[in-house]
């Protein structure tokens, strides 16, 4: 079997470092599906592999809000009116961050974690109130308040149900589908 097949921690299927971090920077920039989904993979498989993927995602969340950030200080309207059809951007996210932006400066980016609005309109909205040195500087605890509830949450499981993983790794998967669809179904019944 190659290294890039062979089963990892607990007997999942390994998840690339690369895919996490491919997966944050599309998502940190035009795609909808959160970086947690290969996290979370990454997590039942092992504390080194969950540990390697919150890396990966950190990185590529922070490269693609980087971008962001560089593409919407010099065209400001046209990254608002592109971000605005990402899938499940609501016009009322982009003021609800310039209104945080305007009461607490860069730290209002620590409130994103728990509204549900996505980074990139945190990216694209900070040219306007603070520079490119405080918006990485932020980024860094914003992402990682959110990203390490994912990353607990799936290594304790995969910690508990380490055995039960190991034999049943097809239906592991299957149940981990269902699980991301049931999810994101909740949540764009809310949008």
């Amino acid at each position: 079997m190659t290294d890039a097949i062979r089963p990892t921690g607990h007997g999942l299927w390994p998840t690339p470092s690369w895919l996490s971090a491919t997966w944050a920077f599309a998502e940190s920039t035009f795609f909808f599906i959160v970086p947690d989904l290969p996290l979370s993979w990454a997590c039942l498989g092992g504390v080194r592999q969950g540990l390697n993927a919150l890396a990966a995602v950190m990185l590529g969340s922070l490269l693609g809000g980087i971008l962001m950030y560089a593409l919407a200080a010099s065209q400001p309207d046209l990254m608002r009116a592109a971000v605005a059809h990402v899938p499940f951007v609501r016009a009322a996210m982009f003021g609800t961050v310039e209104a945080s932006y305007r009461e607490h400066g860069p730290m209002g980016m620590l409130y994103g974690p728990t509204s549900g609005i996505p980074y990139k309109i945190y990216a694209i909205l900070a040219p306007e109130f603070f520079g490119v040195a405080s918006f990485v500087l932020t980024s860094i605890p914003a992402r990682l308040e959110r990203l390490a509830l994912s990353w607990l949450v799936f290594t304790m499981l995969g910690q508990i149900l380490g055995s039960a993983i190991a034999a049943h790794r097809r239906l592991t998967f299957v149940l981990f589908g269902l699980l991301w669809v049931g999810i994101y179904g909740f949540y764009w019944s809310k949008s």
